[in-house]
C-alpha cells in the first residue's frame, strides 16, 4: 500500500512538471487519494508527536504514582477527569493542525485504562478481567468516530479483536466460551457479548477506513475458526469437518477480499497456506479424537461456511492469478479444487488422506506454473518470482518429506546441501532468463 502511494505521488510530481496539472492541484488530489489509508496523511513530524503524546502519558502516570499518598480519592479521580475532558476538546478543536491533534489524539486513547487502573486501585476493586478493556474501548470510541484520521479507529478496532481473541478463548470472564470446570456449556448471554463485540470491532474499522474490508473479514473468519477447533459448544472433532471449514474459510476470505490497490496479498497467502498444510497429510493417522460426534452447531457452521465459499467461487471474481480468461478459469478450478478435497478426508482412513495430500501437490503445482505463465504475459516480475517461489517450496518440502528418512550421516546431508544450492542456481538463472525475456 505505501509503495502505491509513493508512485502516485511521483505520478502527479511528473504531471505537475509536465504542466498537465498545477503543482497545487497535485498536492490537493495527492491528499484526497490518502486521506482514506492509515498511516498516508502522517509525516515523521506526527510520528514525532505521537510519541510525545505517549511519553506525556507516562509521564504523567509516573508523576501521579510519585505523589500517590499525598492526594485524595476524590482529588485523584476528579483531576483524571479534568484532564481527560481537556485532552478529548484539545483533540477536537485542534483537529486542523496535526502536530498538536496526533499526540493529544494518542494520549486520549490510553487515558481510559490509566483511569479504569486509578479508579480499581483507589477502591481495591477486582473482578471480570475482560470489563476495563471493554470500558476502554467503549471511552475511546468517540474518539475512533470523531477523528479525522484513521488511527483511532484501528486502535480501537484491533483492541477489540484483541479483547474477542482472548476473552472468548478464556473460562472465567463475561466473553468465556471455552468450557471451565463444573460448567460444560457457557450461556448464550456470552455468545450475544462476543457476537457484539466482533460486531463492534468490524463496524469500527470499516466506518473509518471506508474501503478496506479485507482485514476486518480475515479476522471475523479465523475467530470462527478457533471457535471450531476450541473447545465451545462449535467443537468440531473430526478432521475433516475442521479441514472443510478451515479451507472454506480461507477460499471465503480471498473470494471476498478487498478490490483494486486496495487488495492485500495476505488472503491469499493464507490460502497458499493451508493448500500447503495439505500436502502433509501424506503423513495422516487416524486418532481416537475423530471418533467422537462433532457438535451440531459446529457441524452447521461448517456446511455453511462451505456452501458461502463454493458460491462465492462460482459467482465472485477469483483472485488467485491476474484476471484473463484462461486465468479465471485456473484460479476458479484451484480455488474449487482446495475446498472439494476436504471430502476426500471423510473415510477418515491413510489411502485417501494420501490421495488428499498428492492433490494439494497438484493444486501448488497448477499454481506456480499458473503465476509464473501469468507473469510473462503481463511483464510482472513479482508474478512471476511468487511462481517460482511456490513451485521451490513444493520442491523442497516434498524432497525433505521423501527422502528425509535418508539422512543419517554427515555426508548425505552434504550431498542434499549440494543438490540444493545446485537447484537453487539453476532455479535463479531460469528466473532471471523469464524476466529478461518478457522485459525486453
Amino acid at each position: 500500500m505505501a509503495a502505491y502511494y509513493k508512485r502516485l505521488k511521483k505520478d502527479l510530481d511528473g504531471a505537475a512538471a509536465d504542466g498537465i496539472i498545477s503543482p497545487e492541484q497535485a498536492d490537493k488530489i495527492f491528499e484526497r487519494a490518502s486521506a482514506g489509508s492509515l498511516f498516508g496523511r502522517l509525516r515523521a513530524v506526527h510520528w514525532i508527536a505521537a510519541a510525545a503524546g505517549l511519553f506525556i502519558a507516562l509521564g504523567v502516570l509516573l508523576v501521579v504514582a510519585h505523589n500517590w499518598d499525598k492526594l485524595g480519592a476524590g482529588l485523584k479521580i476528579g483531576a483524571f477527569l479534568l484532564i481527560l475532558a481537556g485532552v478529548a476538546e484539545g483533540s477536537v478543536s485542534s483537529e486542523e493542525k496535526p502536530v498538536v491533534a496526533v499526540p493529544l489524539e494518542t494520549l486520549w486513547f490510553f487515558m481510559p485504562i490509566i483511569g479504569i487502573g486509578l479508579y480499581a486501585q483507589i477502591f481495591n476493586l477486582s473482578g471480570d478481567p475482560v470489563k476495563p478493556y471493554l470500558a476502554w474501548a467503549a471511552l475511546s470510541a468517540p474518539l475512533a468516530f470523531l477523528s479525522k484520521r484513521n488511527i483511532a479507529a484501528y486502535l480501537v478496532s484491533l483492541l477489540l479483536f484483541a479483547v474477542l481473541y482472548w476473552g472468548t478463548l478464556g473460562q472465567n470472564n463475561m466473553l468465556a466460551l471455552t468450557a471451565g470446570y463444573n460448567r460444560p456449556e457457557q450461556p448464550w448471554t456470552h455468545w450475544a457479548l462476543a457476537l457484539g463485540v466482533l460486531a463492534g470491532g468490524t463496524f469500527t474499522y470499516l466506518f473509518k477506513a471506508g474501503r478496506g474490508r479485507g482485514l476486518a473479514l480475515g479476522a471475523g473468519l479465523a475467530w470462527l475458526f478457533l471457535m471450531l477447533c476450541a473447545d465451545t459448544a462449535l467443537k468440531l472433532h473430526s478432521p475433516a469437518m475442521l479441514l472443510l471449514a478451515g479451507m472454506s474459510a480461507a477460499a471465503l476470505w480471498l473470494a471476498w477480499d478487498s478490490e483494486g490497490e486496495e487488495a492485500s496479498k495476505l488472503p491469499l497467502t493464507a490460502w497458499t497456506g493451508a493448500v500447503y498444510a495439505m500436502t502433509f497429510f501424506w503423513h495422516y493417522r487416524p486418532y481416537a479424537e475423530s471418533c467422537r460426534a462433532d457438535s451440531p452447531a459446529g457441524a452447521v457452521a461448517a456446511w455453511v461456511l462451505f456452501a458461502a465459499a463454493l458460491s462465492s467461487i462460482i459467482l465472485r471474481p477469483q483472485r488467485v492469478l491476474p484476471p484473463g480468461a484462461k486465468e479465471d478459469l485456473l484460479g476458479k478450478g484451484l480455488l474449487a479444487a482446495s475446498v472439494l478435497c476436504a471430502f476426500l478426508l471423510f473415510d477418515a482412513g491413510q489411502a485417501p488422506a494420501k490421495i488428499l495430500a498428492v492433490t494439494a501437490n497438484i493444486i501448488l503445482a497448477a499454481l506456480g506454473a499458473g503465476l509464473i505463465i501469468s507473469g510473462a504475459k503481463t511483464s510482472c516480475e513479482k508474478t512471476i518470482n511468487r511462481g517460482v517461489a511456490v513451485l521451490t517450496l513444493t520442491a523442497i518440502t516434498r524432497f525433505v518429506d521423501i527422502f528425509g528418512g535418508l539422512l543419517r550421516s554427515g555426508l548425505a546431508f552434504i550431498v542434499t546441501g549440494l543438490a540444493f544450492a545446485a537447484l537453487a542456481y539453476f532455479v535463479n538463472r531460469g528466473r532471471k532468463a523469464l524476466i529478461d525475456s518478457v522485459t525486453k
